[in-house]
């Protein structure tokens, strides 16, 4: 029986992960060592090609069997694997584009309790979900891209480099951490940005793409993942690098 992962981007212990199929080289190895298996997407042809593998461009999953997938992915072979596993599909009314803010209409992010998204970018059927959702903070923010700009440590803890997440975030009761911009390799910019770095692979475990060494902030970053109980996961010995992030979706039963 598959157990979609309940809130958003917290996986109690990742069972398949979505990730653009432009980084199965190099990640498809190390998500398997993890026991996790990964769920790819082919590239996004309506956006910038730097980024046509960022699966935070392309599915936003708001969680259980709630799925929002972009325009070009109907009748794909990855609708057709997710329908298998029982997901509920939405496809939002947008037509993305290659410039910012066209793109970035499921670059929302949420964990279950609180979305972080853009008044004028996030797809109007994610903010209605979540509107009606029940018990859910809604958190405004000047950044479209709130998926990439924004990573998960926990329910009430992030990190960000974005100054504007991190005032709107606190405002509303969230523990985070601010770090410096840049030091993320994103080929084609001058930088990514942690969010689309790491990812949740179990309750205690964050994952990373590559090392943190040449980060400025590695001892913040590290520990504030100790002060959480959350232990980071190197999935490659390369500089950490923005892929647009994983997006958990389906999780082991865990045995009583």
């Amino acid at each position: 029986m598959i157990h979609f992962v309940e809130f958003p981007s917290l996986p109690k212990n990742s069972d398949t992960l979505i990730i653009g199929e432009k980084y199965k080289e190099l990640l498809e190895k190390p998500l398997e060592n993890a026991e996790v298996s990964p769920l790819f997407v082919p590239n996004n042809p309506s956006v910038d090609c730097r980024l046509s593998g960022h699966a935070d461009l392309s599915a936003f999953h708001a969680g259980g069997k709630r799925l929002f997938l972009a325009p070009y992915l109907r009748g794909s072979e990855l609708e057709k694997r997710l329908l298998d596993f029982g997901a509920e599909i939405s496809f939002p009314e947008l037509r993305q584009e290659q410039k910012y803010p066209y793109d970035a209409a499921l670059n929302a992010c949420s964990a279950g309790k609180w979305l972080i998204y853009c008044k004028k970018v996030t797809a109007r059927e994610i903010v209605y979900h979540f509107t009606n959702a029940g018990d859910v903070k809604l958190i405004s923010s000047r950044q479209g891209y709130a998926g990439c700009s924004i990573c998960i440590v926990d329910a009430d803890s992030i990190i960000t480099s974005d100054a504007g997440i991190a005032k709107s975030a606190k405002a509303q009761g969230l523990e985070v951490l601010q770090i410096r911009c840049g030091y993320i390799e994103l080929p084609g910019f001058d930088y990514g940005f942690l969010g689309g770095a790491a990812f949740k692979v179990a309750e205690k475990t964050l994952a990373f793409t590559g090392r943190l060494d040449m980060h400025p902030d590695r001892d913040l970053i590290l520990g504030f993942l100790s002060k959480h109980d959350i232990e980071p996961l190197f999935l490659t010995d390369e500089n950490i690098f923005d892929i647009g992030g994983g997006i958990p979706l389906t999780e082991k039963q865990l045995r009583k």
